[in-house]
Protein backbone atom coordinates (compact mmCIF):
# COMPACT_ATOMS: atom_id res chain seq x y z
CA UNK A 1 0.00 0.00 0.00
CA UNK A 2 1.42 3.84 -0.98
CA UNK A 3 1.96 6.59 1.71
CA UNK A 4 -0.68 8.24 2.77
CA UNK A 5 1.05 11.69 1.68
CA UNK A 6 0.62 10.21 -2.29
CA UNK A 7 -2.53 11.30 -1.88
CA UNK A 8 -3.31 13.68 -0.09
CA UNK A 9 -3.62 16.14 -2.54
CA UNK A 10 -6.86 14.41 -4.08
CA UNK A 11 -10.45 14.38 -3.87
CA UNK A 12 -12.53 12.26 -4.61
CA UNK A 13 -16.45 12.72 -5.79
CA UNK A 14 -19.08 9.97 -5.54
CA UNK A 15 -22.05 11.02 -7.19
CA UNK A 16 -24.55 8.08 -5.87
CA UNK A 17 -28.37 7.60 -6.77
CA UNK A 18 -29.73 4.42 -5.65
CA UNK A 19 -26.52 2.96 -5.89
CA UNK A 20 -26.60 0.48 -2.94
CA UNK A 21 -25.45 -2.12 -4.86
CA UNK A 22 -22.50 -1.27 -5.48
CA UNK A 23 -21.50 1.71 -3.68
CA UNK A 24 -19.48 -0.58 -1.18
CA UNK A 25 -17.70 -2.47 -3.67
CA UNK A 26 -16.61 0.90 -5.14
CA UNK A 27 -15.94 2.80 -1.58
CA UNK A 28 -13.98 -0.54 -0.68
CA UNK A 29 -11.41 -0.50 -3.31
CA UNK A 30 -11.43 4.06 -3.20
CA UNK A 31 -10.32 3.88 1.01
CA UNK A 32 -8.00 0.37 -0.13
CA UNK A 33 -5.76 1.90 -2.89
CA UNK A 34 -6.24 5.87 -2.29
CA UNK A 35 -5.21 5.86 1.57
CA UNK A 36 -5.25 9.95 2.46
CA UNK A 37 -7.12 11.18 -0.39
CA UNK A 38 -10.37 12.69 0.25
CA UNK A 39 -13.24 10.54 -0.60
CA UNK A 40 -16.56 12.80 -1.05
CA UNK A 41 -19.96 10.83 -1.50
CA UNK A 42 -22.80 12.96 -2.47
CA UNK A 43 -26.12 11.08 -2.50
CA UNK A 44 -28.67 12.96 -4.61
CA UNK A 45 -31.59 11.71 -2.51
CA UNK A 46 -31.90 8.14 -2.57
CA UNK A 47 -34.31 6.49 -1.73
CA UNK A 48 -32.63 3.12 -1.13
CA UNK A 49 -29.41 2.73 1.81
CA UNK A 50 -27.16 4.66 -0.39
CA UNK A 51 -26.51 7.20 2.55
CA UNK A 52 -26.68 4.16 5.24
CA UNK A 53 -24.69 2.51 3.32
CA UNK A 54 -22.05 5.71 3.40
CA UNK A 55 -21.94 6.79 6.30
CA UNK A 56 -20.16 3.08 7.51
CA UNK A 57 -17.32 4.33 5.22
CA UNK A 58 -14.38 6.67 6.87
CA UNK A 59 -15.71 9.45 3.73
CA UNK A 60 -17.66 12.36 3.83
CA UNK A 61 -20.95 12.14 2.86
CA UNK A 62 -23.49 15.00 2.15
CA UNK A 63 -27.08 14.63 0.96
CA UNK A 64 -29.27 16.11 -1.26
CA UNK A 65 -32.56 17.08 0.31
CA UNK A 66 -34.39 16.93 -2.71
CA UNK A 67 -33.73 15.03 -6.32
CA UNK A 68 -31.46 17.24 -8.29
CA UNK A 69 -29.43 15.27 -10.76
CA UNK A 70 -25.96 13.82 -11.15
CA UNK A 71 -24.58 17.12 -12.62
CA UNK A 72 -26.02 19.03 -9.64
CA UNK A 73 -23.89 16.11 -7.15
CA UNK A 74 -20.84 16.36 -9.04
CA UNK A 75 -21.03 20.55 -8.73
CA UNK A 76 -21.79 19.70 -4.58
CA UNK A 77 -19.13 17.26 -3.93
CA UNK A 78 -16.63 19.61 -5.92
CA UNK A 79 -17.71 22.49 -3.49
CA UNK A 80 -16.99 20.44 -1.00
CA UNK A 81 -13.86 19.19 -2.43
CA UNK A 82 -10.84 20.66 0.05
CA UNK A 83 -7.61 19.03 -1.88
CA UNK A 84 -5.66 20.59 -4.86
CA UNK A 85 -7.06 17.88 -7.39
CA UNK A 86 -10.56 16.53 -7.77
CA UNK A 87 -11.72 13.17 -9.72
CA UNK A 88 -15.00 11.88 -10.75
CA UNK A 89 -15.43 8.58 -10.03
CA UNK A 90 -19.17 6.20 -10.17
CA UNK A 91 -20.65 4.59 -7.30
CA UNK A 92 -21.59 1.37 -9.12
CA UNK A 93 -18.26 0.00 -9.74
CA UNK A 94 -17.73 0.60 -13.74
CA UNK A 95 -14.67 2.56 -13.19
CA UNK A 96 -11.55 0.82 -12.10
CA UNK A 97 -9.15 2.56 -9.04
CA UNK A 98 -6.22 1.77 -11.19
CA UNK A 99 -6.98 3.77 -14.10
CA UNK A 100 -8.23 6.88 -11.71
CA UNK A 101 -4.44 6.38 -10.07
CA UNK A 102 -2.47 6.50 -13.14
CA UNK A 103 -4.76 9.70 -14.26
CA UNK A 104 -3.99 11.44 -10.88
CA UNK A 105 -0.18 10.67 -11.19
CA UNK A 106 -0.46 12.14 -14.97
CA UNK A 107 -2.36 15.07 -13.91
CA UNK A 108 0.77 15.98 -11.46
CA UNK A 109 3.88 15.20 -13.09
CA UNK A 110 2.80 16.80 -16.35
CA UNK A 111 1.17 19.81 -14.96
CA UNK A 112 -2.09 19.25 -16.68
CA UNK A 113 -5.64 21.24 -15.55
CA UNK A 114 -7.01 17.98 -16.53
CA UNK A 115 -6.68 14.21 -17.78
CA UNK A 116 -10.23 12.64 -19.06
CA UNK A 117 -11.23 8.84 -19.30
CA UNK A 118 -11.33 7.49 -22.84
CA UNK A 119 -13.64 4.21 -22.85
CA UNK A 120 -12.89 1.74 -25.28
CA UNK A 121 -16.25 -0.33 -25.18
CA UNK A 122 -19.90 0.62 -24.25
CA UNK A 123 -21.86 -1.17 -21.94
CA UNK A 124 -24.46 -1.60 -24.49
CA UNK A 125 -25.04 -1.37 -28.07
CA UNK A 126 -28.16 1.43 -27.60
CA UNK A 127 -25.67 3.53 -25.17
CA UNK A 128 -22.56 3.03 -27.76
CA UNK A 129 -24.93 3.84 -30.78
CA UNK A 130 -26.64 7.18 -28.86
CA UNK A 131 -22.05 8.17 -27.92
CA UNK A 132 -21.30 7.38 -31.44
CA UNK A 133 -23.81 10.20 -33.19
CA UNK A 134 -22.53 12.34 -30.41
CA UNK A 135 -19.10 11.97 -31.51
CA UNK A 136 -20.49 12.87 -34.82
CA UNK A 137 -22.21 16.11 -33.67
CA UNK A 138 -18.84 16.76 -32.37
CA UNK A 139 -16.77 16.15 -35.22
CA UNK A 140 -19.54 18.46 -37.98
CA UNK A 141 -18.63 20.77 -35.20
CA UNK A 142 -14.99 20.55 -35.16
CA UNK A 143 -14.76 19.15 -31.61
CA UNK A 144 -11.36 17.34 -31.20
CA UNK A 145 -12.15 15.44 -27.98
CA UNK A 146 -11.19 11.86 -29.02
CA UNK A 147 -13.28 8.95 -29.02
CA UNK A 148 -15.49 9.76 -25.66
CA UNK A 149 -16.82 12.57 -25.30
CA UNK A 150 -19.16 12.27 -22.35
CA UNK A 151 -16.41 9.51 -20.28
CA UNK A 152 -17.39 9.95 -16.30
CA UNK A 153 -14.27 9.46 -14.86
CA UNK A 154 -11.71 12.35 -14.93
CA UNK A 155 -9.07 14.76 -12.65
CA UNK A 156 -8.82 18.09 -12.75
CA UNK A 157 -7.07 21.07 -11.04
CA UNK A 158 -9.42 22.11 -8.58
CA UNK A 159 -8.72 25.58 -8.48
CA UNK A 160 -9.61 25.20 -12.67
CA UNK A 161 -12.80 23.48 -12.41
CA UNK A 162 -14.45 25.71 -9.68
CA UNK A 163 -14.63 28.75 -12.22
CA UNK A 164 -16.79 27.02 -14.67
CA UNK A 165 -19.09 25.06 -12.30
CA UNK A 166 -22.73 27.63 -13.13
CA UNK A 167 -21.78 26.19 -16.80
CA UNK A 168 -22.27 22.43 -15.53
CA UNK A 169 -25.98 21.41 -16.42
CA UNK A 170 -27.76 19.22 -13.32
CA UNK A 171 -28.11 16.26 -15.33
CA UNK A 172 -26.10 13.87 -17.22
CA UNK A 173 -24.21 15.69 -19.51
CA UNK A 174 -21.94 16.87 -17.20
CA UNK A 175 -19.04 15.07 -18.33
CA UNK A 176 -19.91 16.34 -22.07
CA UNK A 177 -19.54 20.31 -21.13
CA UNK A 178 -16.81 20.27 -18.96
CA UNK A 179 -14.72 18.39 -21.72
CA UNK A 180 -15.76 21.03 -24.00
CA UNK A 181 -15.04 23.59 -21.50
CA UNK A 182 -11.21 22.57 -21.62
CA UNK A 183 -10.65 22.10 -25.24
CA UNK A 184 -12.47 25.50 -25.46
CA UNK A 185 -10.34 27.30 -22.84
CA UNK A 186 -7.35 25.75 -24.08
CA UNK A 187 -6.35 24.18 -21.11
CA UNK A 188 -3.68 21.64 -21.14
CA UNK A 189 -5.40 18.60 -20.80
CA UNK A 190 -4.76 14.72 -22.07
CA UNK A 191 -6.89 11.81 -22.95
CA UNK A 192 -6.23 9.04 -21.25
CA UNK A 193 -7.43 5.27 -22.29
CA UNK A 194 -9.35 3.57 -19.90
CA UNK A 195 -11.19 0.14 -19.15
CA UNK A 196 -14.45 -0.32 -17.35
CA UNK A 197 -15.37 -3.04 -14.62
CA UNK A 198 -19.20 -4.92 -14.93
CA UNK A 199 -21.68 -2.22 -13.75
CA UNK A 200 -23.12 -3.33 -10.43
CA UNK A 201 -26.83 -2.11 -10.64
CA UNK A 202 -29.66 -0.34 -12.81
CA UNK A 203 -28.42 2.37 -14.83
CA UNK A 204 -30.79 5.25 -14.03
CA UNK A 205 -29.48 7.14 -18.27
CA UNK A 206 -32.48 6.74 -20.57
CA UNK A 207 -32.42 7.65 -24.20
CA UNK A 208 -34.26 11.12 -23.92
CA UNK A 209 -30.87 11.93 -21.75
CA UNK A 210 -28.93 11.38 -25.63
CA UNK A 211 -31.05 14.08 -26.60
CA UNK A 212 -30.20 16.60 -23.86
CA UNK A 213 -26.46 15.62 -24.82
CA UNK A 214 -27.01 16.98 -27.97
CA UNK A 215 -28.60 19.69 -27.42
CA UNK A 216 -25.93 20.95 -24.84
CA UNK A 217 -23.46 19.83 -26.54
CA UNK A 218 -24.66 22.48 -29.36
CA UNK A 219 -25.45 25.08 -26.57
CA UNK A 220 -21.82 24.84 -25.12
CA UNK A 221 -20.35 25.10 -28.76
CA UNK A 222 -22.39 28.52 -28.92
CA UNK A 223 -21.17 29.49 -25.89
CA UNK A 224 -17.25 29.03 -26.42
CA UNK A 225 -17.18 29.71 -29.87
CA UNK A 226 -20.42 30.47 -31.61
CA UNK A 227 -18.82 32.07 -35.01
CA UNK A 228 -18.12 28.15 -35.46
CA UNK A 229 -21.89 27.74 -35.93
CA UNK A 230 -23.06 31.00 -37.90
CA UNK A 231 -20.03 31.58 -39.66
CA UNK A 232 -19.84 27.88 -42.20
CA UNK A 233 -23.86 28.49 -42.30
CA UNK A 234 -23.93 32.05 -43.36
CA UNK A 235 -20.89 31.61 -46.23
CA UNK A 236 -22.96 28.49 -47.34
CA UNK A 237 -26.12 30.88 -47.74
CA UNK A 238 -24.08 33.39 -49.46
CA UNK A 239 -22.51 31.02 -51.62
CA UNK A 240 -25.39 29.18 -52.66
CA UNK A 241 -27.19 32.62 -53.51
CA UNK A 242 -24.64 33.89 -55.27
CA UNK A 243 -24.59 30.65 -57.46
CA UNK A 244 -28.58 30.53 -57.66
CA UNK A 245 -28.39 34.40 -59.01
CA UNK A 246 -25.95 34.25 -61.27
CA UNK A 247 -27.51 30.97 -63.08
CA UNK A 248 -30.28 32.87 -63.64
CA UNK A 249 -28.87 36.39 -64.50
CA UNK A 250 -26.08 35.08 -66.53
CA UNK A 251 -26.76 32.04 -67.92
CA UNK A 252 -30.62 32.57 -67.89
CA UNK A 253 -30.95 35.72 -68.97
CA UNK A 254 -33.83 36.72 -66.48
CA UNK A 255 -32.13 38.87 -63.81
CA UNK A 256 -31.18 37.95 -60.09
CA UNK A 257 -34.46 36.13 -58.91
CA UNK A 258 -35.82 37.49 -55.36
CA UNK A 259 -34.85 34.10 -53.64
CA UNK A 260 -31.21 34.14 -54.63
CA UNK A 261 -31.27 37.83 -53.10
CA UNK A 262 -33.21 36.42 -49.81
CA UNK A 263 -30.29 33.74 -49.48
CA UNK A 264 -27.70 36.53 -49.56
CA UNK A 265 -29.41 39.29 -47.26
CA UNK A 266 -29.78 35.46 -44.97
CA UNK A 267 -26.44 34.77 -44.67
CA UNK A 268 -24.67 38.06 -44.05
CA UNK A 269 -27.62 38.12 -41.22
CA UNK A 270 -25.98 35.28 -39.96
CA UNK A 271 -22.54 36.03 -39.94
CA UNK A 272 -23.40 39.51 -38.26
CA UNK A 273 -25.74 37.26 -35.69
CA UNK A 274 -22.49 35.39 -34.94
CA UNK A 275 -20.65 38.02 -34.42
CA UNK A 276 -22.60 39.58 -32.01
CA UNK A 277 -23.38 36.15 -30.07
CA UNK A 278 -19.40 36.30 -29.98
CA UNK A 279 -19.26 39.70 -28.28
CA UNK A 280 -22.14 38.50 -25.79
CA UNK A 281 -20.15 34.87 -25.22
CA UNK A 282 -16.69 36.72 -24.45
CA UNK A 283 -18.98 38.87 -21.97
CA UNK A 284 -20.73 36.06 -20.29
CA UNK A 285 -17.01 34.06 -19.57
CA UNK A 286 -15.07 36.85 -18.43
CA UNK A 287 -18.09 37.47 -15.45
CA UNK A 288 -17.81 33.69 -14.55
CA UNK A 289 -18.16 33.42 -10.75
CA UNK A 290 -14.23 32.85 -9.43
CA UNK A 291 -13.24 30.00 -6.55
CA UNK A 292 -14.87 31.77 -3.53
CA UNK A 293 -18.52 31.71 -4.94
CA UNK A 294 -18.04 28.11 -6.64
CA UNK A 295 -17.80 27.48 -2.80
CA UNK A 296 -20.73 28.27 -1.72
CA UNK A 297 -23.16 25.89 -1.16
CA UNK A 298 -27.01 26.25 0.13
CA UNK A 299 -27.86 24.61 3.37
CA UNK A 300 -31.24 24.44 1.63
CA UNK A 301 -30.43 22.24 -0.78
CA UNK A 302 -27.81 19.58 0.55
CA UNK A 303 -27.19 17.86 4.11
CA UNK A 304 -23.84 16.79 5.52
CA UNK A 305 -24.51 13.81 7.23
CA UNK A 306 -20.81 13.30 8.58
CA UNK A 307 -17.75 11.63 8.55
CA UNK A 308 -17.46 8.09 9.69
CA UNK A 309 -14.00 9.27 11.53
CA UNK A 310 -15.74 12.31 13.32
CA UNK A 311 -17.44 9.84 15.30
CA UNK A 312 -14.49 8.33 16.61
Amino acid sequence: MQQDGRWASLSVVVPAFNEQAGLGVTLEGLLSELPGAEIIVVDDCSTDDTSKIAIGYDVIVVRHTFNQGQGAALKTGMAHASRDYVAWFDADNEHRVEDLMRMAELVRSKELVAVIGQRRGSASFVRGAGKWLIRLVGKGLKINAGSDLNCGLRVFRREVILRYLPLIPDRFSASLVTTLTMIERRYPILFEPISVNERIGESTVRLRDGFEAMFLLLRSVLLFAPMRVFLPSGIALIGLGALYSAALAVWVGRGIPAAGLLMLVLGMLLIILGLIADQISQLRLSQLPQMQMAKRVSNTATTLLGRASDAE
